[in-house]
C-alpha cells in the first residue's frame, strides 16, 4: 500500500491525466451519442480513462515505487488485444449485413488516446481528440459532395400489424442505417396492414442497403419502387 507520501506525490499527475481522459473520451462520446450509437458518451469516456489508468499503473511502478524491470509498453499492448474484444462485440452480423465498423474503430482511437494521455501527454490527446471528432463529423457531412448527389426515390413498404412485432423490427434496421421511423410517413390499411412510404437515395449502396434487411424481415407484406 502507498505511503501517504507517494499518494500527495501521485495524486496531482492522477487527476491531470484522468481529467484529460474524462475530457478526450467526452468529446468522442458525445458525437457518438448524438447519432445513437451503441458505444455512446459515458462507453467511449470509461474506455478512455480506463485505458489511461493502464499506463498509470506502468507509470507509478516504475517512478514512484521504483520497482525495475517493468515495461510499460507491453501493458499497453494488452490494452490493444482487449479493445479488440470489446471492438468485435460492437459489430454486429444482422441478416447478412454487418453494421458497427466505425463504432468498433472509434472505440480503438478512444483506448489509443487514452493510452497517449496516460503516457503523459495529455494535449496530444486532446488534439487526436478532436481530429477523430472532426473526422467523423466533417467527412459525414462532405460526404455526399465527393461521391454525388444522391437521387431520392420512394419505396411503398407494406407490413402486418401483428401487436407492433414487425413495426419495431422496421424501426430498429432504420435506426441501424442512422433513419428515424418516425419521420416517414405510415398509413393503416386496414386492421391486418399497414404501409410505410421510405424515401431514400438509391445511387449510393450504402444508403440503401437497409432494403435487402427488410426483405428478409417476415412481416413485410410487399415492397413497390416509385420513381
Amino acid at each position: 500500500m502507498e505511503t501517504y507520501h507517494d499518494f500527495i506525490t501521485m495524486l496531482p499527475t492522477f487527476l491531470l491525466r484522468g481529467g484529460f481522459a474524462i475530457i478526450c473520451g467526452g468529446i468522442i462520446g458525445i458525437e457518438r451519442e448524438r447519432r445513437g450509437k451503441p458505444a455512446g458518451f459515458r462507453t467511449n469516456t470509461l474506455i478512455c480513462v480506463g485505458s489511461t489508468l493502464y499506463m498509470l499503473v506502468s507509470d507509478f511502478v516504475i517512478q514512484q515505487l521504483g520497482i525495475a524491470g517493468v515495461d510499460p509498453t507491453r501493458i499497453a499492448a494488452q490494452v490493444v488485444t482487449g479493445i479488440g474484444f470489446l471492438g468485435a462485440g460492437t459489430i454486429i452480423q444482422a441478416r447478412g449485413t454487418i453494421m458497427g465498423l466505425t463504432t468498433a474503430a472509434g472505440i480503438w482511437v478512444v483506448a489509443a488516446i487514452g493510452l497517449i494521455v496516460g503516457a503523459g501527454f495529455p494535449w496530444i490527446g486532446l488534439i487526436c481528440s478532436f481530429m477523430v471528432l472532426g473526422t467523423m463529423t466533417i467527412l459525414h457531412k462532405i460526404e455526399p459532395h465527393l461521391l454525388g448527389k444522391c437521387n431520392f426515390v420512394i419505396s411503398k413498404i407494406v407490413f402486418a400489424e401483428d401487436g407492433g412485432r414487425t413495426r419495431g423490427e422496421i424501426a430498429n434496421i432504420l435506426n441501424e442505417h442512422d433513419l428515424d421511423f418516425s419521420a416517414f410517413n405510415v398509413e393503416q390499411i386496414d386492421n391486418r396492414t399497414s404501409v410505410l412510404n421510405l424515401r431514400y437515395c438509391d445511387k449510393h449502396p450504402s444508403h440503401h442497403r437497409f432494403l435487402a434487411e427488410l426483405w428478409r424481415t417476415p412481416g413485410i407484406v410487399e415492397i413497390t419502387h416509385l420513381k
